[in-house]
């Protein structure tokens, strides 16, 4: 019973300065709703960027031959690549492989070239591995059907100053040392999220660069898991019957930024979370070190009518968690809100983070777990604060207090 009247008068107390009280909990309400819409949002941006890599670049793991990683060798192919083909799609948490020839040329058009990446891949198998036909912008996939078809970035096609059904050239270095070239027409055109991978990169399809470059063996080997989340598991399975001369690597490895740009973010988010957290942490002190500075002899006069100093200080505390956890209960739902409208209408970013491989426009959606997390914080935020203003309390001197 005697808790629960502290609690009633904690809940009083709080609005006997009512213009006071609803300043902190106005501060801490948008303090916390930035917070939590904050770290949504770099959650958001760090997991598009993850996806769309994975997805467009790299898959989840990729098989090589020892050294091709480094030194993009043209004859650095796989061995035994058509056994191993069998024995990745048998493998218990692999949704599909698909073979790539990976070879660096020269695409050429009338009026300018550009040195990058041709990758040959199989369109049925990279079609199901690669989410590249989400970003067409002009034209369609690859296919099995025409001659000798090519997909373009809107980056090179402005570069090279064509468009759909315009002819190409690549030049690429043969396995016999000389160099040959084919000629290919445009039959698609793709804007993903990542600069680089636009400014670099071009896809035709396995058979003819196999047949330009006289290579036939597969240098990669893309494979997308069923559920990514059991990426370590699935890789010790291959692993444990991998060829001689072969590597195997996942995302993490091929893509170092990446993983480091994912853990980078999400500090910045913590730090971020922490310093608004903080910033309240100490409006919330000296608002107490005031309470108590006011109410010096109303607290003596509990303590003289028969209230323990520790009852007081619990009064205190009360306060404190309260007005605390008002705004961060209001910071919650406003943030909710604001989430809510940018899953709905996107937020836009600047286009120049594109050489990051982010979006120009995020829609980033709630994660329940940050909820408890701000929610957590604000509470674990608060006994530690209001400890200091409310333990004057434990060393008041109850004569003086009462003279006041």
């Amino acid at each position: 019973m005697m808790n629960r009247t502290l609690n009633q008068m904690a809940w009083r107390n709080i609005w006997r300065n009512k213009t006071r009280s609803l300043v902190f909990m106005g501060a801490a309400l948008l303090g916390f709703a930035v917070a939590l819409f904050t770290l949504n949002t770099m959650k958001a941006i760090a997991a598009q960027r993850l996806r769309d890599a994975i997805n467009v670049q790299t898959s989840d793991v990729q098989v090589h031959r020892k050294g091709f990683v480094d030194d993009h060798e043209l004859t650095y192919t796989l061995p035994q690549a058509d056994a191993l083909i069998t024995r990745l799609r048998q493998t218990s948490g692999v949704a599909v492989v698909a073979k790539r020839l990976v070879v660096n040329g020269v695409v050429t058009a009338p009026d300018n070239n550009l040195v990058g990446e041709i990758k040959g891949v199989v369109p049925r198998d990279e079609n199901r591995l690669s989410v590249l036909g989400d970003f067409l912008v002009e034209g369609g996939p690859l296919t099995d059907d025409g001659r000798s078809p090519i997909l373009i970035s809107r980056r090179t096609a402005d570069k090279l100053h064509v468009r759909l059904k315009s002819k190409l050239v690549i030049t690429v270095k043969a396995a016999n040392g000389d160099l040959a070239g084919g000629v290919f027409r445009v039959v698609g055109i793709f804007a993903t999220p990542s600069t680089p991978f636009d400014e670099n990169t071009v896809l035709v399809r396995y058979n003819d660069l196999a047949a330009l470059t006289g290579v036939t063996a597969p240098h990669e080997l893309a494979v997308k898991l069923t559920n990514p989340s059991q990426l370590a598991e699935v890789k010790a399975a291959i692993n444990a019957g991998m060829p001689a001369g072969t590597q195997l690597d996942d995302w993490k490895v091929l893509l170092p930024e990446l993983f480091a740009f994912d853990g980078f973010i999400n500090m910045v988010g913590i730090l971020f979370t922490l310093i608004i957290s903080l910033g309240l942490g100490f409006s919330l002190m000296n608002t107490m070190n005031m309470i108590v500075a006011e109410r010096t002899r109303e607290l003596g006069m509990l303590r003289a009518i028969g209230q323990s100093r520790w009852s007081v200080f619990r009064m205190l505390i009360a306060e404190c968690v309260l007005m605390m956890l008002i705004g961060a209960i209001g910071g919650v739902l406003l943030g909710t809100v604001f989430i809510g409208l940018a899953a709905r209408y996107g937020i836009r970013i600047s286009e120049g983070l594109g050489m990051l491989g982010i979006r120009p426009v995020m829609y980033p959606t709630l994660d329940p777990a940050l909820l408890f997390v701000i929610l957590g914080l604000a509470t674990l935020l608060t006994l530690l604060i209001s400890l200091v203003p409310a333990s004057r309390i434990l060393r008041l001197n109850l004569a003086q207090a009462l003279k006041q």
